[in-house]
């Protein structure tokens, strides 16, 4: 029977439009879940930047509280200015400490200005305070270092009639090297501006810094100012292009802090899975499939940007990777921003960089089929005599971690950049949001996770280190006698005691309340004794002023060799602090590999 070409067409041209149609719906659901995961990237984005923020002005005021004390116990310029100088060359994001003090200002680094006592409301730092009132200024360009600020001034009792003021200097650029991190989609970023006056504060762009924002118009100040604490910019217009972004304030500093990207970006996402459809209408079955691939890999990719933790990272990887390109298994390792070692996920295993450059230190960073002629360390480790794929994970062309595909299904160039984009990206934002979580914000020291993490590491490399369990004595009278902000402050004062006479490979925490940990290398109990008599000795020296309070603090340091497992090896240490206590308190007591304690006496 002979087909007019009539009827072809009849059906031909409805069965296009309707491929049409499902193409068009379909694009425009997708438009809208990349939306959404945009939206959700850039808030979680917000959230890590703003608990960032907090925590090191947190910190920040912690510093200022010291100085103000220092003054109010001496009214003593040297001393002030000698712990300001300690400050800001501890902290490269301080720039500069001033005293306002007898109508002259005093400066870090040698800077000084005399008779000011008449300019100093023209100080962009400068605004009317009552006695013992702190604050945070606008940004502005200081007029000694040339850079972007904000500054924490305090307000003292004033001396000889003239004003007492010490400003505490941040150089915003600082703070944002350390959110750059932080991308919504490819080319998006965090950024912050006065809430009072829509003035960038932070950016990656250097001269947006100090200009008003142009995403954040007059209305939505208005509305921040009025209460409103976080909110979606739907679309705002700059050099040409359409973007959005998400914001949230900070009350704490008075600024506003946020997140967007160009909607080309999650437009582009949208055409390129549709453009591929179109190109191969011919071949329905190879369009399903490429469909299905790149639509399920943009699902697993906002899935990956919302993990929080290297637990949820690990399992959404395995589940990316088995998705996409199938596999045996996969294992990750991550790059310990502290030592360079490279540990897995799970911390059951780690090596140096040293150790996996037996290829140019080049090739590291680029992705390799293993083994085409030999298999690298970590490879003959994990998977022996199997095909993996290792895929580097950077970041700013630094090597962030590595990812190895076992006997991969799958082997394509395309998917597996597709994969490893996404995952550097995830990576990038949980080593970020680890760092911020791996810190104790009242001391500044390690805190309890990252010890027993780094605890448990040594023990599996089976270095030689010692840990000590150190505990301030009578701090429960000493809260009492002076109240708790005094003793607050001697638990600040011993921190910064503990981290200033410990090595520089030793790893200082706070473990808990009064308590303290250090994690040293030493060659054996008697040096590791040594050590630790030294600090014991320091902390003891320091006299603890406060106005008209002070006092001397000791400490019991209970020290053991790690061992077994990490448990055991505090449990020993503990063991240890426990007779030291009980032998008088303010002493050393190792843990003796038979069981027996054996007492160094305080001198």
């Amino acid at each position: 029977m002979k087909v007019q070409p009539r009827l072809l067409i009849s059906f031909i041209f409805p069965l296009l439009m309707l491929v049409l149609s499902l193409l068009v719906y379909v694009g425009f659901n997708e438009y809208k879940d990349n939306q959404n995961a945009a939206i959700n990237q850039a808030t979680s984005n917000v959230r890590i930047a703003r608990e960032y923020l907090d925590h090191h002005f947190l910190s920040a005021q912690s510093q200022l509280y010291l100085l103000e004390q220092l003054w109010e116990e001496k009214n003593s310029i040297a001393g002030v200015m000698k712990a300001a100088q300690t400050i800001v060359s501890a902290k490269s994001r301080y720039l500069e400490v001033g005293l306002l003090a007898y109508g002259n200002y005093y400066g870090t680094n040698g800077f000084y200005k005399e008779g000011i006592a008449s300019l100093i409301a023209e100080r962009p730092w400068y605004k009317q305070a009552a006695i013992g009132e702190s604050y945070i200024t606008p940004i502005y360009l200081s007029g000694s270092t040339g850079k972007w600020t904000v500054a924490f001034v305090a307000v003292l009792d004033p001396v000889a009639q003239q004003e007492v003021r010490i400003v505490l200097e941040i150089d915003v650029n600082r703070l944002y090297e350390n959110v750059s991190l932080l991308r919504t989609l490819e080319n998006g970023y965090v950024y912050a501006i006065e809430s009072a006056t829509g003035k960038i504060v932070i950016h990656p762009d250097d001269s947006r810094v100090g200009t008003p924002s142009v995403s954040v118009t007059s209305d939505i100040l208005a509305r921040i100012q009025a209460g409103e604490q976080a909110g979606i910019i739907p679309s705002y217009e700059y050099k040409n292009k359409e973007k959005f972004s998400v914001y949230e304030a900070n009350p704490l500093l008075g600024w506003v802090v946020l997140s967007g990207a160009e909607k080309s970006e999650i437009i582009m996402h949208t055409l390129s899975i549709s453009a591929v459809t179109l190109s191969l209408l011919v071949l329905i079955l190879i369009i399903g499939l490429l469909f299905y691939i790149v639509y399920h890999v943009h699902n697993y990719g906002r899935q990956l940007s919302e993990v929080e933790s290297i637990a949820e990272l690990k399992i959404a990887l395995q589940q990316m990777v088995e998705g996409v390109i199938g596999c045996q298994s996969i294992h990750l390792y991550m790059r310990n921003v502290y030592s360079g070692d490279f540990e897995s996920a799970q911390c059951k295993h780690h090596i140096s960089e040293k150790g996996l450059r037996d290829d140019p230190a080049e090739r590291l960073g680029r992705l390799a089929r293993l083994p085409e002629n030999q298999p690298d360390i970590l490879s003959a480790f994990i998977a022996p005599g199997k095909t993996c794929i290792r895929v580097p994970l950077t970041k700013k062309k630094q090597l962030i971690g590595l990812l190895y595909i076992i006997s991969p299904r799958l082997d394509l160039t395309l998917f597996i950049n597709m994969l490893r984009t996404y995952a550097q990206s995830a990576l990038g934002q949980v080593m970020l949001a680890q760092r911020i979580q791996q810190t104790d914000a009242m001391t500044g020291l390690m805190n309890k996770n990252f010890l027993q993490a780094e605890i448990e590491k040594q023990i599996k490399a089976n270095g030689k280190y010692y840990l000590a369990m150190i505990d301030v004595d009578d701090f429960k009278g000493i809260n009492d006698t002076y109240g708790h902000l005094f003793g607050d402050k001697v638990i600040i004062s011993v921190a910064n005691c503990l981290r200033q006479e410990s090595d520089r490979h030793a790893i200082v925490a706070r473990y808990g309340g009064e308590e303290f940990a250090i994690l040293l290398p030493a060659k054996g109990l008697m040096a590791a004794k040594e050590i630790l008599e030294a600090i014991r000795a320091s902390v003891s020296s320091t006299v603890i002023k406060s106005g008209t309070k002070s006092c001397r603090v000791h400490v019991s340091i209970g020290v053991a060799a790690i061992s077994g497992n990490m448990e055991k090896s505090i449990a020993r240490a503990d063991q240890a602090l426990y007779q030291a206590k009980a032998n008088g308190k303010n002493q050393v007591v190792i843990y003796c590999l038979n069981s027996m304690l054996q007492t160094i006496g305080a001198e």
